[in-house]
């Protein structure tokens, strides 16, 4: 990692802190970016809110690494369904009765109440600029400042390559991303063939746990 980039997330945590003690974590589990973001973070803050957004709730393989974030006595975890959850259950995508009446909720939503909740502006997010054409375009001026003014977001890795965050990992011995079938590490859970097949072989329980909910996986890729 070069030096500077070193120290703009240095100086953009550093920044963070001294604005408050508390501060939210959009936290996807089992990627590489959260895993060395909450590490990066939970030392300078009173309060860490790592806020999870799940298509399904309460899996074995994500748990696993709830509970190492809830191992830093500062952390705590706040759950919130995926915004696919809800565009899945409205039109009924992979279940056989859509669910009327859910208000379709947009990320600045949940941002909103979780900063309003917990009194605090800080909110971490784990962008990195390498991570697409698609974000480095979004992400241009970020990529100048850690700190996003316009969107009032935090990014200390937005000029991370994947590399730094896997020496970052090692070095400290930290949970290692999953890949669930995808070629990219902390992918996460989602409804993609490769993914569900390896959740299938390897995480049987919480396959079934995801046909409860979505019942059409059963009948697409057969019951355990």
């Amino acid at each position: 990692m070069e030096k500077s980039v070193w120290l703009g997330t240095q100086k953009c945590l550093s920044y963070a802190a001294e604005k408050n003690d508390t501060c939210l974590l959009f936290f996807s589990a089992t990627g590489k970016d959260s895993i060395v973001l909450l590490h990066l973070i939970n030392k300078l803050f009173k309060r860490v809110i790592c806020v999870y957004m799940y298509l399904v709730d309460d899996l074995d393989l994500i748990n696993n690494y709830l509970q190492w974030a809830k191992s830093f006595p500062n952390v705590e975890i706040v759950k919130f369904p995926h915004l696919m959850y809800y565009q899945y259950k409205t039109k009924g995508i992979y279940c056989t009765k859509a669910i009327k009446g859910f208000k379709k909720l947009e990320i600045k939503d949940i941002e909103n109440f979780c900063k309003m909740q917990y009194a605090t502006d800080i909110s971490f997010w784990g962008v990195k600029v390498s991570d697409s054409y698609n974000r480095r375009g979004m992400f241009h001026e970020a990529s100048k400042d850690e700190y996003h003014r316009q969107y009032n977001r935090t990014y200390p890795l937005i000029n991370w390559k994947n590399k730094d965050c896997y020496n970052y990992i090692n070095l400290h011995k930290l949970p290692q991303p999953l890949k669930l079938g995808s070629k990219s590490a902390g992918s996460g859970v989602s409804f993609k063939k490769e993914t569900i097949e390896y959740i299938k072989k390897h995480y049987p329980n919480d396959y079934k746990k995801m046909c409860n909910e979505f019942d059409l996986l059963e009948i697409k890729y057969g019951k355990i």
